[in-house]
């Protein structure tokens, strides 16, 4: 059996089905069926799939159509004649000449572990948990302002501003008062008093030690981080619980990506990631920190957030690719060419030797890197068709056919 025949017979057994008088079904001795056509065919030798019952030029590259042989054999027995033949249970015999020039290869299963590669795109958002409020907690006075700025970084401990309150410098008053004349009582409430305004333990015990008020604490960053927010100016006047600053603490950026809803199953907390963007020398490792409970109305996708893990180069807004990894599942392992895809069902050829194939219906798991996880349908060491599998499949079908014809 030539590579053209091959390719020819499930368009030839379409059309024959198709025609309103059915071919004539003879049986010869030898087992094998012999299918006479009532109408002459021509085919187009570039394009087999088109098939007419008059001569002609094929729409599709104008060539002029060829007379198509009007019978067709196959066996229905055990014995099969070596490379035109389809065993009874649907095997596919070719001459191991013919294997060859058709350009069959083949690849062994093997076990393996796979997961779904998932690339989408995300945006740098502002980790809210990771803000932090500079308050005043009296009326007073903004005596000096440090110059920084939105977007400036800033050190824990740095002094951004200097307040002075009237009723902190007399509240110091009276616990020194109280410390000096041994009222421990007092003296007690009243650093109490100063500790409820927000003045560090070590300001206080300076004072304690120095016996002397200080006119104006000094407010400073309660974390490394970055100036989100300033509202601080130089003589400003004060309300208690006023928001003077707003700091960042760390990078405080976290990435959400837009996964859709489809491929979600597979991902939870925990799950590794990498995000890689135009303003990135390399990717950045990540876990998922959360994923929404919303899907999207419009383009039916959840929001995947991610934690950046160690140094943490992102900016908000920033535009980025993500590679996330799904739970890894293990399986038999073929590569990406042996699985045929029929839209219902997904099927490999089994190479049995001799020019013998068999088709087998697979149920498979994720794809990655050019190989697909097969979970139910092979076993490890069977020997898969990874090439010219569509030229099998057409004489499989072709004996699907077949048989239903022979059974009239």
């Amino acid at each position: 059996m030539n590579s053209k025949t091959m390719a020819f017979s499930l368009s030839v057994v379409a059309f024959l089905s198709s025609c309103k008088q059915q071919p004539q079904t003879l049986k010869a001795s030898d087992g094998t069926v012999r299918i006479q056509a009532v109408h002459a065919l021509w085919h187009c030798p570039m394009h087999p799939q088109i098939v007419r019952d008059h001569p002609g030029n094929c729409p599709i590259c104008g060539m002029q159509l060829v007379p198509f042989p009007s019978d067709a054999t196959s066996a229905t027995g055990d014995s099969i004649r070596p490379g035109a033949g389809i065993h009874a249970s649907h095997d596919v015999m070719v001459d191991p000449a013919e294997v060859r020039k058709i350009g069959v290869r083949t690849d062994i299963v093997e076990a393996g572990t796979l997961g779904p590669e998932l690339r989408v795109d995300a945006e740098g958002v502002l980790d809210e948990a990771a803000e932090l409020s500079v308050t005043v907690r009296t009326m007073g006075y903004l005596e000096t302002v440090a110059p920084v700025r939105t977007g400036d970084r800033v050190r824990k401990g740095q002094i951004l501003a200097t307040f002075y309150s009237p009723e902190v410098v007399a509240a110091q008053g009276e616990w020194l008062q109280a410390a000096k004349t041994g009222d421990s009582t007092a003296a007690q409430a009243g650093r109490e008093r100063l500790r409820s305004y927000g003045w560090p333990e070590s300001m206080l015990d300076r004072i304690a030690a120095g016996g002397t008020v200080v006119r104006a604490l000094p407010l400073t960053s309660p974390a490394d981080g970055w100036i989100s927010k300033r509202q601080a100016d130089q003589g400003q006047a004060t309300m208690a619980g006023q928001e003077l600053f707003r700091i960042v603490q760390g990078s405080g950026v976290l990435v959400d990506a837009q996964v859709p809803q489809s491929r979600l199953p597979g991902l939870s907390t925990g799950s590794a990631a990498e995000i890689s963007g135009s303003d990135l020398a390399v990717p950045v490792k990540a876990v998922v920190r959360s994923i929404l409970p919303v899907v999207g109305a419009g383009d039916r996708t959840a929001t995947v957030r991610l934690e950046v893990r160690g140094a943490n180069p992102l900016r908000v807004g920033g535009l980025y690719q993500t590679q996330l990894h799904p739970k890894l599942e293990t399986g038999l392992v073929v590569p990406d060419a042996s699985v045929l895809h029929t839209g219902t069902r997904d099927i490999v050829f089994l190479a049995l030797g001799g020019g013998r194939f068999r088709p087998q219906k697979v149920e498979t798991g994720p794809s990655e890197g050019g190989k697909t996880l097969v979970r139910q349908g092979l076993e490890a060491g069977d020997e898969v068709v990874v090439s010219a599998q569509f030229l099998l499949d057409g004489e499989s079908r072709l004996q699907a056919v077949l048989d239903q014809m022979d059974a009239r």
